[in-house]
């Protein structure tokens, strides 16, 4: 840009220097001067119309040196074209005009900023006969700039906003703080920090740390976190984590300190401890057997425990695998048990284990277990470890006498439903004395409807023992709709078995659930006397419940009547006695499962049944 505009004034000299070159001449030289540069050079009379352009400015606008030729400074937006006349006037007066942003525009009518520099052109007498503007596109380097200060503003900003404290000191001295350093050290204002002792903040015993840290940073430009007190103006102490680099601030070396404020987490952590101390001592004391196991060792047993597995001490326990106190058949299960206290953070539902003394003699318990806390990476797991040696034994009382109850309400009902039958049993053999044996058939029914009381009631009434195994309840009710199809299809009903959702193993009597199942197919079959369609349908409510859903179309049930159902010898249908509903309920409640039952006039039945996935002794 010098260099053009030495020809400028060059050129100048010459044109007051007529005898020196002839104006042929003139016009070589000016068009040599030109091309030398990659600049855009316009050439303009006093009334702003083009005189003569370059390639450069042809190649920075997008005219052609014919499409510019005495027009009025078309590279300024019209806009600032009085501003570009009155800047001629003062140009003429001699106001000097060098190395100028100004905004220019293209052809396509888009504009970008140039550096400009406008000279005047004379004639002989020295008088003002034209302008010579060279233009340099600063349009990357204005870019540049403008990125460069956004990213500065965002620097500013971030320090300035950021909630973690930053110090800049130059020889020892703060020369920068933000807001959160200032509230850090309890400062009315972050300039009230300017000028102090980086030092006078640093307590007196890590004062000697300062030294190894101008080391470290002579060696490496910067530090690890390192954690110190600080002493605030206020005189209290506080507890922080610091980090130091070296910057370059206002053109000196300086070093940036960003701060942490851990005081509060120095609190907490004495707080864990105490409350880890607290802790043990609850356990300890807990009226509860527990035991603390990681990965499946046991790291602490408090004193129940230790009572509960016959240890003379708890070193005969703790870091021993729990799993040698359990038979390995119940192994697959306490290992996926421990894995789902994992996801909760509520302790499980208890389930019933048998459990190997030290003295070799097995209990009945029942086990909860929660995640408490890491140890070391690894995840620590509380279990609650309960005998139910005298629960079980108080149950099997309680389940005794509730089945001398029902046998008390089956009494005095069978009383009652045998009378009528064999009333009848009675007449029409006094008839039969005198006339042929046509009853007979009616006296079989008789016969065969007192012989299924009597089953019914021994099934309720006799005592038996039941042994639960995991079991697909999937393929149990599928089981039962195929082996019910052909009975469903001679009353014109139609069983379809429908699966919402992956169902999970289910701890159960798989004959029991299939005698509940085919009860309620069957009574859902004998509802539709015109045929119609049973919908099954099963899904995992949740992680612990499995739902079976059977629906049919019948006649459906007085919602009065609703609640009598499962009453011995209460039945909707002519000759049904009400002993099989009360059977499935009896098998329902001792899987620990609900069965219920919705009904509307003329529109069907819902039978609900809920059955946990694990029972809990």
């Amino acid at each position: 840009m010098n260099l053009i505009a030495g020809m400028v004034n060059l050129m100048d000299g010459m044109l007051t220097s007529a005898e020196l070159i002839k104006p042929l001449r003139m016009k070589q030289l000016i068009d040599s001067f030109m091309d030398l540069t990659s600049d855009g050079i316009v050439i303009v009379d006093l009334e702003g119309k083009v005189i003569e352009v370059n390639k450069g400015f042809e190649e920075l606008h997008g005219w052609t040196r014919d499409e510019v030729i005495g027009k009025v400074l078309p590279m300024t937006p019209k806009e600032f074209k009085d501003d570009v006349f009155r800047l001629y006037e003062r140009i003429i007066a001699g106001e000097p005009f060098s190395g100028q942003e100004c905004l220019k525009m293209r052809k396509d009518g888009s504009s970008f900023y140039a550096n400009v520099t406008i000279s005047t052109i004379k004639d002989e007498q020295g008088k003002v006969v034209a302008f010579v503007g060279i233009e340099r596109d600063i349009t990357q380097k204005k870019k540049a700039e403008e990125e460069l200060k956004e990213s500065e503003e965002r620097y500013r900003v971030l320090v300035e906003c950021s909630p973690e404290p930053i110090v800049v000191y130059t020889n020892d001295r703060i020369s920068y703080a933000n807001a959160a350093a200032a509230q850090l050290v309890c400062a009315t204002t972050p300039e009230a920090l300017i000028g102090k002792r980086v030092f006078r903040f640093i307590h007196p015993m890590y004062l000697p740390l300062t030294k190894k840290v101008q080391a470290v940073l002579q060696e490496c430009k910067a530090t690890e976190l390192i954690e110190i007190k600080l002493i605030r103006l206020d005189g209290e102490a506080i507890d922080v984590e610091v980090r130091a680099v070296l910057v370059k601030f206002q053109g000196r070396t300086s070093v940036q300190l960003l701060f942490r404020d851990v005081t509060d987490r120095k609190r907490a952590e004495s707080k864990l401890i105490e409350s880890e101390n607290q802790f043990r001592r609850l356990l300890k004391l807990s009226p509860e057997p527990i035991v603390l196991h990681c990965n499946g060792i046991i790291q602490f047993v408090n004193d129940i425990g230790n009572k509960l597995f016959r240890g003379n001490s708890n070193e005969e326990i703790v870091n021993r695998h729990i799993l040698e106190f359990f038979l390995p058949e119940d192994h697959p299960r306490i290992i996926s048990r421990l894995k789902q206290s994992l996801q909760t953070e509520e302790f499980l539902e208890f389930m019933g284990y048998k459990l190997r003394r030290l003295d070799g003699i097995f209990l009945d318990v029942e086990i909860s277990s929660i995640y408490v806390h890491e140890h070391m990476g690894s995840p620590v797991i509380q279990s609650v470890v309960r005998d139910m040696t005298e629960r079980k034994k108080t149950e099997e009382y309680v389940r005794t006498s509730e089945k001398l109850s029902i046998v008390g309400q089956l009494a005095a009902g069978i009383a009652h439903e045998i009378r009528n039958p064999l009333t009848s049993l009675k007449g029409f053999a006094q008839i039969l004395k005198a006339r042929n044996t046509d009853y007979v058939d009616i006296m079989l029914e008789e016969l065969d409807r007192i012989n299924y009381i009597v089953n019914e009631f021994m099934t309720i009434a006799k005592p038996h023992s039941v042994t639960y195994t995991e079991n697909e309840l999937q393929a149990l009710v599928a089981n039962v709709v195929h082996f019910m199809q052909p009975q469903a299809l001679l009353f014109k009903v139609n069983l379809k078995l429908a699966v919402e959702t992956q169902m999970r193993p289910t701890l159960c009597e798989p004959n029991q659930i299939k005698q509940v199942i085919m009860n309620i197919i069957k009574n859902a079959i004998e509802s539709m006397p015109t045929g119609g369609l049973v919908q099954i349908s099963m899904k995992q409510k949740n992680d612990k419940t499995a739902l079976i859903r059977i629906e049919d179309q019948g006649i459906g049930i007085p919602e009065d009547q609703l609640a009598k159902l499962g009453e011995p010898f209460f039945s909707m249908k002519e000759k049904g006695t009400g002993l099989g509903l009360m059977v499935c309920q009896q098998i329902v409640k001792a899987h620990q499962g609900k069965l219920s039952i919705h009904s509307k006039i003329n529109q069907g039945t819902t039978v609900e049944i809920e059955i946990p996935c694990h029972l809990t002794d």
